[in-house]
């Protein structure tokens, strides 16, 4: 089976066309693995650096992150295409910085590729480094597939 990892953020358009390209691979034994990243939640950067939290207090903290964290709309516009397609997926959510945290996925789940959206930057824009997408580029160890908006 081949699988694909699918960072959705909250971009709607972006998500349905990741989602899109995925609908146009050439086989149906495809595992798609949405994932959503909340970004901004760990803990502050000085408590880590004197050795952080235990693990138990860190899977407590992350698991009320989820609990009152919404999913975005995003995720289910994704879901709701996979869906009519009969494609098999399944849906992720993860706290972290989204670039490490989408590769550590796709090393976790054995992603086969990633399809990831970028959205439309201005001439100057391109130039500059520092997006999720382009740390996801230059540092999997995978194919990426990027996909711009509709």
């Amino acid at each position: 089976m081949y699988r694909v990892l699918l960072p959705v953020d909250e971009n709607d358009a972006r998500g349905r066309a990741q989602a899109e390209a995925i609908l146009e691979l050439p086989t149906d034994d495809v595992l798609i693995d949405v994932l959503h990243v909340h970004e901004g939640m760990s803990g502050p950067d000085a408590e880590w650096a004197a050795g952080g939290f235990s693990d138990e207090y860190t899977e407590q903290m992350d698991e009320n992150v989820r609990r009152h964290a919404e999913v975005p709309a995003s995720v289910e516009a994704v879901t709701d295409l996979l869906e009519s397609s009969d494609l098999e997926y399944e849906v992720h959510e993860s706290i972290g910085e989204p670039a490490e945290t989408i590769l550590a996925a796709a090393e976790e789940r054995g992603s086969d590729a990633i399809v990831i959206g970028i959205q439309k930057k201005s001439p100057v824009g391109k130039v500059l480094f520092g997006s999720v997408a382009q740390a996801v580029i230059l540092d999997s160890d995978r194919p990426v597939t990027v996909v711009p908006p509709n």
